[in-house]
């Protein structure tokens, strides 16, 4: 059977109930049972301690007083003559009324005084006043021929604890219903606030990503302030993975395009040859379909590569190597199409970066063949410019897009901005965002602009030790 959960307002109200009651329960077995011993104790040491004092120090009526005022205490002194017993405590009772100490109940005995008489011990009695409600507590000895008594009053503790008990349960049942009011009003300004965060965390737990504004100024406002980031971070989280699944449908849909033509191409001109169509083009046609379909798988192993974030091999390189690589490899498309490369060459070679050799080859490459596909004014134009935290490099191209044109759809898998302008260079639609992948992987930027249909492509790669700095140009 399952446990019926408890609110925390009511446990701790329970807790605390407990506790107050538990400590009054202590107080009463305290006042009945230990105290009235410990305040007895108390008093027997204080009368031995003065007996003892009187001993070893002056006996002198003015000591004797002094001590009596220090200590609040009763001493006298009696003769030890021979008197009969009854005129000895005759003497006795005479002298404490003097000090004002009248007592119905006291007697020394024979005993004790032939006891005090045969040794050098002090004797101790307490003599219960009845109806008064009090002892007087006494030690005795002899010294040098004198009696000495030194006595106290002491009340009847154990009666009086039962009156401070019974004073105390009465009060207790009157403030502690009251004490348990205040607790449960304190408790439930602990708990509210506990009540909405869990309201908002099962909004969470149903992907309502809500935050909570009643954030208290102690822990629970700190677990509030953590739930609020948690929420934030989930929502955030749940509009990528849902833009991620759009991307990949979208993805998907263009592969399926991409691969979906020259694999109809190859099946249309192969029925061709079959049925003796050919007139010497189709087999060139099937192979050139052929090498499509290796270029674009080529390319999406790449891509694949790039998005799974493989650890990358980065060894010193100078930039403008790799620049003029894929400047020659590429001169004889850009010779054929009459294509011009103005190049702003810098004075000084530039500093090198911490980079993988064959990828940064890779990011020219697309960017240039970009270029060559769809520059509208037959020129490209790259320039290098170096600070103190980066070098960047801007290539860019006339084209026939618009202002109204997003740059950013440029960096999307399988987007084709513009029909090829040259139908010799084929492209599969992967060549920016494998650019945009490397760049963020080697922590470098690139950003797209379009200025007055010309666009322009602008990349940092920092240099060591930059990455971590302001990257604003």
């Amino acid at each position: 059977m399952k446990k019926k959960p408890r609110k925390i307002s009511t446990t701790l109200t329970l807790t605390f109930t407990l506790i107050i009651i538990g400590s009054f329960v202590i107080m009463f077995i305290l006042n009945s049972l230990i105290v009235p011993h410990y305040y007895f104790s108390k008093m027997e040491q204080k009368v031995t301690s003065v007996m003892s004092e009187l001993h070893h120090n002056d006996q002198s009526e003015q000591h004797l007083t002094e001590l009596e005022n220090n200590n609040q205490v009763t001493i006298i002194t009696q003769d030890v003559d021979g008197s009969s017993l009854d005129d000895f405590n005759e003497a006795l009772n005479i002298a404490l009324n003097r000090k004002q100490v009248a007592l119905n109940r006291f007697w020394i005995t024979q005993e004790t005084l032939d006891q005090l008489q045969a040794n050098d011990q002090a004797i101790q009695r307490n003599f219960d006043q009845g109806k008064q409600k009090s002892s007087f507590l006494v030690e005795m000895k002899i010294i040098e021929g004198t009696f000495y008594l030194v006595g106290v009053s002491t009340v009847n503790f154990s009666e009086t604890a039962n009156l401070i008990n019974t004073f105390n349960f009465i009060s207790l049942s009157v403030t502690l219903l009251l004490i348990i009011v205040l607790i449960y009003i304190s408790v439930r300004r602990i708990t509210d606030p506990l009540v909405k965060l869990k309201q908002v965390a099962e909004e969470i737990t149903a992907l309502t990503f809500v935050t909570t504004t009643d954030i208290p100024a102690n822990e629970i406002g700190e677990l509030a302030l953590s739930i609020n980031k948690m929420s934030y971070a989930l929502a955030t989280y749940q509009k990528n993975l849902l833009a991620k699944n759009e991307q990949l449908k979208q993805f998907t849909a263009d592969l399926t395009h991409e691969l979906k033509t020259p694999i109809a191409l190859i099946k249309a001109y192969d029925s061709g040859i079959e049925d003796d169509l050919d007139d010497g083009t189709y087999l060139e046609v099937i192979l050139q379909q052929t090498q499509r379909l290796n270029d674009i798988v080529d390319q999406l192993l790449d891509y694949a590569k790039l998005e799974q974030q493989q650890p990358i091999h980065k060894v010193p390189l100078q930039l403008s190597d790799s620049w003029r690589q894929t400047v020659t490899e590429l001169g004889p498309s850009m010779d054929k199409e009459a294509i011009l490369l103005l190049e702003a060459n810098t004075d000084t070679p530039l500093s090198l970066i911490d980079a993988d050799p064959l990828l940064m080859k890779r990011v020219f490459d697309n960017l240039l063949t970009n270029s060559i596909k769809y520059t509208t004014d037959k020129e490209i134009q790259a320039s290098w410019r170096e600070t103190d935290a980066f070098i960047e490099f801007t290539i860019s191209n006339q084209t026939s897009l618009t202002s109204a044109f997003d740059v950013n759809k440029l960096w999307e898998a399988f987007y084709v901005h513009e029909k090829s302008r040259n139908k010799n260079l084929s492209g599969t639609g992967l060549g920016l965002s494998i650019v945009q992948s490397i760049m963020n992987e080697h922590g470098f930027t690139v950003e797209a602009k379009l200025v007055h249909q010309t666009l322009i492509f602008i990349l940092h790669f920092y240099k060591s030790g930059e990455r971590g700095l302001d990257r604003s140009v």
